[in-house]
Order: structure tokens, then sequence, then C-alpha cells
């Protein structure tokens, strides 16, 4: 188990123990994202606690940002997920393993933006993205695969497919998950 970062005891403190406003919080996952100093699971835990934070205090707002306009995508995701589980050990996934809301989504960049990820010791991390660009763009499915920080060993790979071809989707990223996870 990883040692917790400084960075990360005090931001999580300063969310637990104070009063923030919608924009304060959106500003605050925005910031999350680009901290250097901390892992990738204290990331995914400090967006869960300002998500949380979101429900509970501006329940209306967060249906706008989570709510409605994401049933679609969790239930295909989750749909995804529970299949992928039986078939890969995520036992060693260095990243919350579980459908995740994607941070372009929280911060209002996109309309929808939902995930599954799995990265390895090596930093190779690998993605099966629901996303809508606009409320009246089609929605569509990104799979990825890439190399995360300053060593690059594998080239960036990503391919957007219609949700029509979910399967094919599906297919590339089990090629994915199998060279991944080690």
């Amino acid at each position: 188990m990883e040692e917790t970062s400084k960075q990360f005891k005090q931001t999580k403190t300063i969310l637990e123990t104070r009063e923030f406003d919608f924009p304060q919080l959106k500003n605050f996952h925005n910031n999350i994202s680009k901290f250097p100093d901390i892992s990738d699971i204290e990331r995914e835990q400090l967006i869960e606690i300002v998500t949380e934070l979101i429900h509970t205090k501006f329940p209306k707002r967060a249906k706008s940002i989570f709510g409605g306009k994401s049933e679609k995508a969790k239930i295909l995701l989750e749909e995804v997920f529970n299949q992928l589980k039986e078939e890969f050990d995520w036992s060693k996934n260095k990243i919350g393993t579980r459908v995740k809301v994607g941070g372009d989504m929280i911060a209002g960049r996109q309309f929808v933006v939902w995930y599954i990820s799995y990265k390895n010791d090596h930093g190779i991390n690998t993605g099966f993205v629901y996303r809508q660009l606009k409320p009246t763009d089609e929605p569509f499915i990104e799979v990825y695969k890439r190399q995360v920080g300053k060593v690059k060993e594998i080239e960036e790979e990503i391919k957007n497919f219609p949700i029509e071809q979910k399967d094919e989707a599906l297919d590339l990223y089990k090629s994915h998950l199998k060279n991944t996870i080690i």
C-alpha cells in the first residue's frame, strides 16, 4: 500500500471540514485533476469526495451534471464492466475499478463522459469511454491505450465507435486489456 501524500491529506481535510458553493466545488474538481504530487488513486478519491459533496449539497445541479443525461452511459458501461470483471483479473489495477464519471463532464467541457479504465505498474492505461460532446451530438464509444508518465514505451492509440458498434469496441478493449493486465 502506497503512503498517502501530504497534498491528498490536506485537500481531503479541507473538503471535509469547510463549506463550498457549487462553482468552488467544480473548480476543486478541475484543480484536483492537475495536482502533480498525488497518486491516481488519491486523485480518484478526491474526485469522489467532490462528487458526493455536489450530490449532497446541490442535488438539482448534480442531476444536471451526473443525472438523467448519464443514464444510458451508466447502464451500458455497467453492463460492459460486469462482463469484464468476469473475464479479467482487476486486482492489480492502479486506479479505481468501477464505472467513473469523466472530468470533462464535471467541468462542463463535454456533455456526457463515463468510463472504465485499467492502469498497470508500467503506467500503461486502457479505457472504454462513453462520450457525448454536446447535447446535439450523437454519443460514441472511445477505446484508448496509452502510457502515462515521462517514459513512453508504447504509441498512444485512440479509436472511436458509434454506440451501435459496442461489440467491436469491446473486442478492441479486451485485446488492450489482455496486453495490459500482467
